[in-house]
């Protein structure tokens, strides 16, 4: 039995390049019914000419930057770019993974070096630690700058710390949580209720989540029970998570399966084909 609804709960800018390709993947394949999107939390950008010459100084006497997200470098990147401020071209950047990537290589911005976690198993900070490690052994006095949002991604600065590096953090944006009045959740419920109406046997196959923030997991679940549909929704829902503690925090709020899986839309399309083809 197939899955009848795949939902993406990245944030608002990411969604509809991302909605696309996964339907591209899942229909053309006949993987499943529709794919919904649910931007749980809502990208906020911090502004104005004061933050954006403080980012400029840093970027100035950085010799490697760490953006913790793409939306940390697309904040940054506006934020240049509306205060007439250009991309210094001697940056080395240490990347999580192959989302910041990807983004950056589409920019106009040029590092001289990227240094990202090896495989797509270890984008996490603790990946990309020991690939900074094999990279370079001695980071007393580098001048390391780290771009991210209000909250979060403390590990890593904590070890350059410990190794004598020089760590700035400027946070260029917050989350707030998606408004539940918001079209994007009206869709989403509405799916939901037709998709009861014509539920035909006991057997209903489950809606698939694509769960990136253990913040996101944890709105999901207020927002559902203050809308009495929690157990329900949950209940019949399956989760996938790119991270131990998002992985956790999708358990506990109460999903009936959660899997890992590695980062990237490819592995989505891998879980659901290998899923159905189990249950042929």
């Amino acid at each position: 039995m197939r899955p009848a609804t795949f939902v993406i709960t990245r944030p608002r800018s990411q969604l509809g390049a991302a909605i696309a390709s996964m339907q591209a993947s899942f229909l053309e394949q006949g993987l499943i019914d529709q794919v919904l999107g649910l931007p749980l939390l809502e990208i906020v950008p911090a502004q104005g000419p004061q933050l954006a010459q403080e980012l400029f100084a840093g970027l100035m006497k950085a010799t490697w930057v760490n953006f913790v997200s793409p939306n940390a470098f697309l904040m940054a990147d506006a934020l240049l770019t509306q205060n007439c401020l250009s991309w210094p071209t001697h940056l080395k950047l240490a990347l999580i993974g192959g989302g910041s990537e990807q983004t950056i290589l589409q920019s106009h911005f040029k590092p001289t070096q990227i240094v990202k976690p090896h495989e797509g198993s270890d984008w996490d900070s603790e990946g990309l630690w020991q690939a900074l490690l094999a990279e370079q052994i001695d980071w007393a006095h580098e001048k390391i700058l780290i771009i991210k949002g209000d909250t979060g991604r403390e590990w890593l600065a904590q070890q350059w710390l410990a190794n004598n590096a020089q760590v700035q953090e400027i946070a260029l944006y917050s989350r707030k949580n998606l408004d539940i009045l918001d079209p994007y959740w009206t869709t989403l419920l509405e799916h939901w209720a037709l998709d009861q109406q014509n539920i035909a046997t006991s057997v209903h196959p489950p809606w698939i989540w694509l769960m990136t923030s253990s913040m996101a997991c944890q709105y999901l679940q207020d927002s559902l029970t203050s809308l009495g549909l929690k157990s329900s929704i949950l209940a019949g829902s399956i989760a996938l998570t790119t991270h131990e503690k998002i992985t956790q925090t999708a358990q506990a709020v109460g999903f009936s399966e959660v899997f890992k899986i590695l980062p990237g839309d490819a592995q989505s399309v891998k879980f659901i084909t290998a899923r159905r083809a189990k249950s042929v």
